[in-house]
């Protein structure tokens, strides 16, 4: 009797591995697919009031998005669950890299729905350098939620939202830097 059990539950075994590839494997494709097609994003400037955000450290520290007042501010919402959001991150982290050492420039890269140790798990995996953080999702203001991911919001040094983009997108396009460069000269 314990050998078919033992059969049955190594074949079972063995679909969920082949399953599970097959979902990684989709994924890929579809991070891909999506990754090819990247645009720039269309950064329409804009003056809002931005709420205050809180958002978490990897080590938990809790920060608030006002603590950034005084300086630009890219803040991208994502998740490592998110295709959209993995396939753009490249592109985030080389915009990143032209403004490496500029204290004038801050990103806050936050993940929502993701452990600590799944965004350093993802950071480590592909090489990633970013500010990462965290926060729940009852921690995003209303105003924020643009109902897809990834979001992204520009403020300028003021605290002020001027910009704001829903989806993925080619964040290191020189349009982006000559925006965040006139953001930064203001």
């Amino acid at each position: 009797m314990a050998g078919p059990i033992k059969r049955i539950g190594i074949a079972i075994l063995i679909v969920l591995a082949i399953s599970a590839l097959g979902l990684i494997g989709f994924f890929k494709f579809v991070q891909y697919r999506i990754e090819s097609r990247l645009a720039a994003p269309v950064l329409v400037r804009q003056s809002i009031p931005a709420p205050d955000f809180t958002y978490r450290t990897l080590d938990g520290t809790i920060r608030h998005l006002a603590a950034s007042h005084g300086k630009v501010v890219l803040l991208n919402l994502w998740g490592t669950w998110c295709v959209q959001c993995v396939a753009e991150m490249p592109t985030v982290q080389k915009l990143y890299d032209h403004y490496r050492g500029d204290s004038d420039v801050e990103f806050l890269i936050v993940s929502r729905l993701d452990s600590p140790r799944a965004v350093r798990s993802y950071a480590y995996r592909n090489k990633l350098n970013l500010p990462f953080y965290v926060t729940e999702d009852r921690d995003i203001p209303d105003s924020m939620q643009l109902n897809q991911y990834p979001s992204t919001f520009i403020y300028d040094r003021n605290g002020s939202i001027v910009s704001e983009h829903a989806g993925a997108s080619n964040w290191s396009d020189e349009s982006v830097v000559r925006f965040i460069d006139q953001i930064r000269a203001r």
